[in-house]
């Protein structure tokens, strides 16, 4: 159990501090911003280790969902072991209203998992994604992400971590 959470937290500190050297900083905009990552809880015993930064300019989304070894259902997929999300967030985008932040973009995403048929490993490209999210710590704080085709996971409280909105 040691392991996981050492593992866990080394995972969401990698994470971040590549997202922190790719993205565009929040701090060189001169206008609305929203940045943040950590650990979302799932449904069915799902996590996600997320990382993001937006700008009207753009910027960078990373998520890593896991689950139980059987995996989780997801959208067309029965038994998802992993899914990986790296994007980017499209120029002009991003909007802020109510306290809510909301962007899109493009993705790559990698699903391994299990189907009917077998071994679940493909790899899509360009697929579009939004991300919506409220600001503030674990269980304040809450992410959705909309991946066109595939499905919708959450909204769900950050369980650790940080969102924060610059209006």
């Amino acid at each position: 159990m040691a392991a996981a959470r050492v593992l866990r937290c080394l995972a969401v500190v990698l994470l971040t501090a590549a997202l922190m050297t790719l993205a565009p900083s929040v701090a060189a905009s001169s206008g609305p911003a929203v940045r943040g990552g950590g650990v979302v809880d799932g449904p069915l015993g799902t996590t996600s280790q997320l990382g993001f930064t937006a700008t009207s300019s753009g910027g960078s989304f990373l998520c890593v969902m896991a689950g139980r070894s059987g995996g989780f259902p997801f959208g067309p997929w029965l038994h998802i072991q992993q899914m990986h999300v790296e994007g980017r967030v499209t120029p002009g985008s991003l909007s802020i209203s109510g306290g809510v932040a909301t962007f899109s973009g493009t993705a790559t995403i990698h699903v391994v998992g299990t189907t009917s048929t077998g071994r679940l490993d493909m790899t899509l490209t360009a697929v579009p994604f939004t991300s919506t999210q409220a600001a503030g710590g674990a269980g304040i704080a809450w992410h959705q992400l909309d991946v066109s085709g595939v499905g919708t996971f959450g909204p769900a409280e950050m369980a650790s971590g940080h969102i924060t909105i610059w209006p």
